[in-house]
């Protein structure tokens, strides 16, 4: 049987010509005039509608390039070329893999032929201008986002605290601008309040806490929102005073005319969209613009308050070499564990401690402060007792691999149903007329549907190995790890252990006196 894949996908749903039930029925079409001699089934790849072809995250391509791994495939059929990949580089890997399974890659609209060194060549060109055409796109986005913010124009997302968002009509077209909504403005002047009075973040959190005050959700405010609320230049004033701490930090700035000190800010591209998610700018990457709101908080004190978050933040993050678990250590109850350090008669003491306790106070986590040496002999001790017994140490496989059946074996059996299938094909086609031909193709049908269910056996089987070769390798590779860490530890310094130790345990919980290690 000859084995047709077939991959459509559609980023956006709409009832047109490129709908994913059209491109299936497309390629079949296709299919049958240039396999015409051939015996064709074909198995249908539509699981990514609404998924984007700028990456392989896809669980449909993800299926399809299984398949074709485990050489369930002969032929790859698509549409169109940028339906399948829109990255050049993505797509040469994808296309050797192909190669390596001897499967042949075939595009409906373009019509080329891989076989030949022309056809592979016009299919690299296809790719490259699939994937300028997306780049092209993306940056036509951006500059247009970049020349709204630089207009003072609000280019939408989630709303500043404090302000709410109003359509105006500038010449023929409508925009949305911010304003500042009296009502809920208070906690953001509070919050300036707090900074500007010599607050570090993580006090002003607690005394939120402690007074009942809550974000515009209901829901009490951590540090990280406190943070974006005192930084955004949506607050501060736009005098003179502002333009110039903004040049210094090398933000793309208007006219200095009109820093008159009569409205608010905007900062645009703060932060920016990834493959999984989106990361923080650096601030000489921000555009800053005039908006046309009010302004909340006077630049000086704005200023003021940003110096007084450095300062803060200065002091949080001072590094001590004490606490080899910093990172990877957390509390009973969840939260993450860091160290304190005093010095008290010229010798050092340092004790881990709940954060959400230093914060939200013992009402929160009883835990208290545990000395570092402490927690550290225990650490230590249960990797020496991995070390001295490695086959005690084995990482958690989510699927039991002892009464499955092996890839070698399925395979096996596939290999000898399709010899069946074959063997009953060949009798039908000399017992057309006899009674015998209906118990012939109800045998093929049986067969064939044992087959499938075997196709489906060796996916699985496969994922299954593959899961089984990389926990080894993991574990190798954390049982190295541990002796390394164990045999130089008095040599090596305190960062170099705490990088190490972030690379081989996943997590500590510390519980009482109990300090149990997750790898």
């Amino acid at each position: 049987m000859f084995t047709i894949g077939i991959y459509p996908r559609k980023s956006v749903y709409r009832d047109n010509s490129d709908s994913v039930n059209v491109q299936v029925q497309m390629c079949k079409d296709y299919a049958g005039i240039i396999f015409k001699d051939k015996d064709m089934e074909f198995k249908v790849y539509d699981k990514d509608e609404g998924f984007s072809g700028k990456n392989m995250n896809r669980p449909g391509f993800q299926e399809l390039m299984a398949d074709v791994k485990n050489n369930l495939l002969d032929v790859v059929m698509v549409y169109k070329l940028d339906r399948i990949s829109r990255n050049v580089q993505e797509f040469s890997a994808m296309y050797d893999i192909f190669q390596q399974h001897n499967v042949s890659f075939v595009s409906v609209k373009e019509s080329f032929d891989t076989t030949t060194p022309m056809g592979r060549t016009v299919m690299y060109i296809l790719a490259a201008f699939a994937q300028l055409e997306r780049e092209n796109t993306s940056e036509r986005v951006t500059d247009n986002m970049q020349a709204l913010g630089a207009s003072g124009k609000w280019t939408g997302g989630k709303l500043p605290t404090g302000m709410t968002s109003v359509r105006r009509q500038v010449g023929d077209k409508e925009h949305s601008y911010l304003v500042v909504d009296e009502n809920t403005i208070w906690l953001v002047k509070s919050l300036y309040g707090l900074i500007l009075q010599g607050y570090p973040i993580t006090r002003a959190e607690r005394y939120c806490r402690d007074n009942g005050i809550r974000s515009q959700s209901g829901k009490f405010l951590n540090t990280s929102q406190i943070y974006n609320i005192i930084t955004n230049p949506v607050y501060c004033q736009n005098s003179i005073e502002a333009y110039y701490y903004f040049q210094d930090l090398g933000c793309a700035l208007p006219d200095p005319g009109l820093f008159d000190g009569t409205k608010g800010l905007i900062g645009y591209g703060k932060t920016k969209s990834g493959r999984q998610s989106q990361r923080k700018q650096e601030k000489a990457s921000w555009t800053i613009a005039v908006g046309i709101h009010d302004y909340v908080i006077p630049a000086a004190d704005w200023i003021t308050a940003q110096n007084r978050l450095g300062i803060n933040k200065m002091i949080r993050t001072a590094k001590h070499e004490y606490g080899i678990l910093k990172g990877v250590i957390h509390c009973r109850c969840g939260a993450r564990m860091d160290v304190r350090t005093y010095t008290k008669n010229g010798i050092p003491f340092s004790y881990y401690y709940c954060t959400d306790m230093a914060r939200q106070g013992k009402t929160k986590c009883n835990s208290g402060y545990v000395r570092t040496e402490k927690v550290e002999e225990s650490f230590l001790k249960q990797l020496r007792r991995i070390r001295f017994n490695p086959d005690g140490f084995k990482l958690r496989c989510d699927v039991e691999t002892g009464s499955l059946q092996s890839t070698s074996s399925i395979k096996e059996e596939l290999k000898q149903i399709q010899t069946s299938i074959n063997n009953l094909t060949t009798t039908l086609m000399s017992a057309m007329e006899s009674s015998a031909a209906s118990y012939i193709v109800k045998k093929i049908e049986e067969l064939d549907q044992q087959k499938k269910i075997l196709e489906g056996n060796l996916r699985q089987a496969a994922l299954r190995e593959n899961e089984a070769r990389s926990l080894q390798e993991t574990e190798n590779e954390i049982y190295d790890g541990i002796c390394y860490l164990l045999d130089h530890f008095d040599h090596i310094e305190y960062s170099a252990k705490n990088e190490l130790i972030r690379k081989i345990i996943r997590k500590c919980i510390l519980d009482e006196n109990s300090l149990r290690i997750l790898f």
